[in-house]
């Protein structure tokens, strides 16, 4: 499962990532690697012991008593200090200094969603086996999760390098609550992996258009822009020779 989880973040590095590389600081993206490591670990014992066990109890076995319901309250003190930890690690002054908080957020969201991934996979396969819907879960989850834990960080430390800490915090809270929720709603009943995609992906399209920008410089922009412009140009010039070869072979088989 751990091969799984680290290859669901090596997926999640590409698109703005592996786009913007060479244009942003890369020290502080691996350092929170990391950091993503470990806090993801603590994350995942707690979503699996708080939140997912009850509600596989109060769902699977018919569990009734107040012990087994996993609570909105303690969904939402678990989202709220991830949120915390994660805003005390992306405002740090050599953060700030480098501009590098929304890359450094998606680093971090990776490695900890990576260990989320980890830990309910292995969770699904003690509890049910190894079967093709729990193979389907586990393929979705190891994708899912470090992108979801990603596109959120992300978004946080683009709002809090603009200034709006307290705005980040609350946005990051409320879509790590809904989300993790939405999560053991689909380990539970994989239909619901059919509400939590779509919002993925609207967020990941956010994230690569503006949030990962934001930690690029005036200049590392205009640099980015240019060298863009340039590849489109080029591939437009081998479009067109391409077009050429073809109507010049098409004429000398006639």
């Amino acid at each position: 499962m751990l091969f799984f989880g680290l290859l669901g973040m090596g997926l999640g590095w590409q698109g703005g990532m592996r786009r913007l590389h060479g244009f942003y600081d890369i020290q502080p993206a691996v350092r929170m690697i990391l950091y993503g490591l470990i806090l993801g670990s603590f994350l995942a014992l707690a979503i699996d012991e708080l939140i997912f066990l009850p509600s596989y109890v109060l769902a699977a076995e018919g569990g009734g008593g107040t012990g087994t319901w996993p609570g909105l309250l303690v969904s939402l003190i678990v989202a709220n200090l991830t949120s915390l930890v994660v805003m005390f690690l992306l405002t740090r002054r050599s953060v700030r200094l480098n501009k590098s908080a929304p890359t450094s957020g998606w680093a971090l969201g990776l490695a900890m969603g990576s260990m989320v991934a980890v830990r309910l996979g292995f969770e699904l396969l003690r509890i049910h086996g190894l079967t093709w819907t729990v193979g389907a879960s586990i393929a979705i989850l190891v994708v899912f999760m470090p992108q979801m834990e990603a596109v959120i960080s992300s978004g946080q430390g683009s709002r809090g390098q603009r200034g709006e800490r307290w705005l980040a915090l609350f946005w990051a809270t409320f879509w790590r609550f809904f989300g993790t929720m939405f999560l053991v709603a689909a380990l539970l009943a994989p239909i619901w992996w059919v509400f939590l995609i779509p919002p993925l992906l609207i967020g990941r399209g956010r994230a690569d258009k503006k949030w990962l920008m934001d930690s690029l410089t005036p200049e590392a922009q205009r640099r980015y822009r240019r060298v863009v412009a340039q590849s489109s140009r080029r591939e437009k010039v081998v479009e067109q020779r391409k077009r050429r070869w073809r109507e010049v072979s098409v004429g000398e088989s006639e």
